[in-house]
This record gives structure tokens, C-alpha cells and sequence, in this order.
């Protein structure tokens, strides 16, 4: 009997190493790369103000900024513990009765950047914060406090270009949704791709990705209404999702969707109400959404243009959304205003940013020192701004749950999906990474477009 216990016992430690084990190597997968390195920015090219300050007592005498409209972030050199090589790290930061806690990767070690914006733009002064390690520990003492000066919006005429539906909101809703009066937002695909979500109503792959496209199309003209944007401020240029690439290398063939085997853009171009349409006679060609994007920056003169990073998203239609842009702003001599320049898909990972809704997002994981910025703008998201970017997200079909609730046999299996997503990741979810205490942005001048190397 006790040799049967004895073979029992050895065969569950075995499967729960095993479990573990499965579980370890999941979680750490979400990382394209050697969590052990520094992170490596340039801060040279910018107008950061830089304090070298001391950890003393799990202390840091912070300088007292007078301008409480500024992005900072506080370098810090770190080790995981061995705790921390199975659960991600997080350092919270205490200051005036508050606190912010900020989750780095599983294994982390060397160079990462805290981002403590809410400290310096608080009302009460404080020249003190206390730092908390979980998981983690710092190496040494020394620190450096990056500060910038964020540029002024109010009354700015601000562009925010989305490639696909829900872009926009992922990246900058709460920026949008703050300065509703002069923001156009632009969507340059019509999100017919992507997953087959909707298999319970349509089995048909046609059918399918044809409503898909004229469903999210439909997203990306009425979401922008709950951020108070005017109708007449909302456009959909209805490109093919996953063509902008094969577009952009023959600048003059017309370029078939891969999913609903059309050359018409206006299948659901048709669906805008503005009257910035009849001024955009599209087809799917480069050349013609170039034209489109010049037409746009004409009649919008923005101050402010909101698009995807080229060094920083990985998804190709992000890429040549910018990339459209770029050929268009040199068409039309403009150079004048910002980029704020954001990422949806980091290359390094896809479940960036680390930790929690409401977390801080904090610089992501970066080895080039040729990434050219010359500012960083963390945006601050109140409470009230985080609940409702949750109801937009919520109001885009594509980051719903798709239809598998239709079907009772599948109910079972889709809870065991987002248990496993949720215990052992990788956690993917625009949820958990947008909604967020900010949004960020690295802020180029247009007149600088040329040092962007990509």
C-alpha cells in the first residue's frame, strides 16, 4: 500500500512539474526577444530636462517642476528575483497617499523605464516618492529622471489616421475624446480580414468577410460619435485590409482584397456620411490613397497628426499607413506640426504593454538607439476617460467575443480558452493593454520626417 502512495505521490509531482514547467515556457513566450538586455533609447536627439538622482532608503528626492503638463520617466537598472523568473516583476511607487504600480517581463534584468507622469503632475507638490519592489530588486542606486515639456492641444486641429476600425480608439480615444472640436478621425481600411469570427451565422467565406468589412466599416464611422467627434469629422477610405503592402510596390495596379475578391473600394466606401467623400475618388491603388491623404492634409491643415510608428508596429497596413503619409506630406510641401507616433502591435511583443488595466504605459522594449523622437507625450487618463474607452472598445464588433455563444457545444471550450489565456497567457487582449492610466506617443516634427530611419 505505501509503495502505491509512494508511486502516486512521485507521478503527481511529476505532472505538476510538467504543468509548470508548460505554463513557464507559455508565459515567457510572449517575448521576441532576451528579457535580460537593457533597454536603449536615445535621448539626445529630444528636450528632455535630465536629473541624476539616489535611491536612499527605498527613497528618491525628486526636483519640484513647476509646469505640471509633462511626461517623465524614471530609468532604473533591475534584477528579477528567482520569483520573479515564474511571475512578471512590479515596482509600485508611493507618493502623496497614492500609488502606481508598474509589471515588467517574467526573467527581467537591466535597463527599464518607469513612467511617473502622475507624480510630477499632480497638484500637490511632492518632492519624495518611496519605491516598492515585488519579484524584483534594483542593482544600484543610481537613477535618471527624463522630463517633458508636453505640447499645448487645446484649440489644435488634430488628425488621428487609424488603419484599421478600432485603431483609433486602442491608441488615442482619450485624446480624442478630449479634444472633440478640431479632431478628424480617418480610418484607411474597412477591416475586412482577419479572423473568420462569425462561422455560427455565415458559413460562406465571402459572405462572411463582406459584412465583416461593412460591419467594422460601420465601427469606425459611429464609435467616434461616443468621443463626441462630428459626423463631419469622420471618414473611412474603405481600402482592403492587407493590401496596403503589395499597393505600395506597384504604385499604379490596382490591388484585388484578398478576402472578398473585389477591386471596388467603394463596397464600403459607400457607407460615409461626410461630406469629405466627394472629394476622395479612390480606387485601390497607392497612388490613389496617397491623393486621398493629400487631399485630406489640405483641407484639415492639421497641427497634430495621430499615426502608427513604422519602427515600432510590426503589422504591415500600420507600417504603410505612415508610410501613405509620408508620400503625402512631401506631396503637399507641408512642414509644419507633430506626429504623435503610436504602437498597436509592438514587434518585441505583442502583449506590450505589461500589466494590468489601468497601469501605466510605460517606454516599450527597444535595443536601437537610431529610433529617432525628439519628445515623449504620456497622455493622462483619468478614471472616468479609462471606463469610457472600455464601452468603445466594447462597441467594436472585432475585439468582441465572436459568435461562438450561439452554439452550446462551443460555450464549454471558448470559457477553457480564456482560462488558459488568463492563467498562462500570452495575454493579447486590447482590454487589458489599452485601457490604461495614459496613451504614448513619440513626438517627431514634420519638418524632421527625414530622420526616421525604417
Amino acid at each position: 500500500m505505501k509503495k502505491k502512495y509512494f508511486i502516486l505521490s512521485v507521478f503527481a509531482l511529476v505532472v505538476i512539474a510538467f504543468i509548470l514547467f508548460y505554463a513557464h515556457n507559455k508565459r515567457i513566450s510572449i517575448y521576441n526577444y532576451d528579457t535580460t538586455l537593457d533597454y536603449k533609447y536615445n535621448f539626445d536627439n529630444g528636450s528632455a530636462q535630465i536629473y541624476n538622482l539616489k535611491v536612499k532608503h527605498d527613497s528618491i528626492k525628486i526636483p519640484i517642476i513647476k509646469n505640471k503638463n509633462v511626461s517623465t520617466f524614471l530609468k532604473v537598472n533591475l534584477k528579477s528575483t528567482l520569483l520573479g523568473k515564474f511571475s512578471q516583476p512590479k515596482i509600485n511607487i508611493y507618493f502623496n497617499d497614492k500609488v502606481i504600480s508598474e509589471h515588467f517581463e517574467i526573467g527581467s534584468k537591466g535597463v527599464r523605464y518607469l513612467n511617473i507622469s502622475d507624480v510630477l503632475n499632480t497638484n500637490i507638490n511632492t518632492n519624495k516618492i518611496k519605491i516598492n519592489t515585488q519579484n524584483t530588486k534594483l542593482i544600484n542606486d543610481d537613477v535618471s529622471l527624463y522630463v517633458f515639456k508636453n505640447s499645448t492641444l487645446k484649440d489644435k486641429n488634430i488628425l488621428v489616421l487609424a488603419p484599421h476600425p478600432d485603431d483609433a480608439e486602442i491608441a488615442a480615444y482619450g485624446l480624442y475624446t478630449t479634444y472633440p472640436k478640431n479632431t478628424y478621425i480617418v480610418t484607411v481600411t474597412a477591416g475586412d480580414a482577419g479572423e473568420f469570427k462569425y462561422d455560427e451565422i455565415y458559413k460562406d467565406s465571402l459572405t462572411h468577410y463582406l459584412q465583416k468589412g461593412k460591419l467594422r466599416t460601420w465601427n469606425s464611422l459611429t464609435v467616434p460619435l461616443l468621443g463626441n467627434i462630428q459626423s463631419e469629422n469622420i471618414l473611412n477610405l474603405g481600402y482592403f485590409n492587407e493590401a496596403l503592402a503589395a499597393m505600395h510596390a506597384n504604385d499604379t495596379a490596382l490591388v484585388k482584397t484578398h478576402f472578398t475578391k473585389t477591386y471596388d473600394i467603394n463596397s464600403f466606401r459607400k457607407q460615409n456620411i461626410s461630406k469629405l467623400l466627394d472629394s476622395v475618388k479612390g480606387t485601390s491603388r497607392w497612388i490613389s490613397l496617397v491623393n486621398d491623404l493629400t487631399f485630406l492634409l489640405d483641407t484639415i491643415k492639421p497641427d497634430i497628426i495621430v499615426t502608427p510608428s513604422p519602427n515600432l508596429d510590426r503589422h504591415l497596413d500600420h507600417q504603410f499607413t505612415t508610410i501613405a503619409l509620408f508620400d503625402a506630406i512631401k506631396k503637399t510641401g507641408m512642414n509644419k506640426g507633430q506626429l504623435f507616433l503610436y504602437t498597436n502591435h509592438l514587434p518585441k511583443s505583442e502583449s506590450y504593454p505589461y500589466g494590468n488595466m489601468g497601469e501605466p504605459v510605460t517606454l516599450p522594449p527597444n535595443f536601437d538607439t537610431s529610433l529617432y523622437f525628439e519628445s515623449i507625450y504620456s497622455f493622462p487618463m483619468p478614471l472616468r476617460l479609462q471606463k469610457e474607452k472600455i464601452f468603445a472598445l466594447d462597441a467594436m464588433n472585432d475585439i468582441r467575443l465572436d459568435t461562438d455563444y450561439l452554439d452550446s457545444k462551443k460555450t464549454f471550450v471558448y470559457a477553457l480558452k480564456i482560462l488558459k489565456r488568463n492563467t498562462i497567457g500570452p495575454q493579447n487582449d486590447y482590454f487589458r493593454r489599452s485601457v490604461r492610466s495614459n496613451e504614448l506617443f513619440f513626438v517627431i516634427p514634420i519638418n524632421k520626417i527625414s530622420k526616421i530611419k525604417f
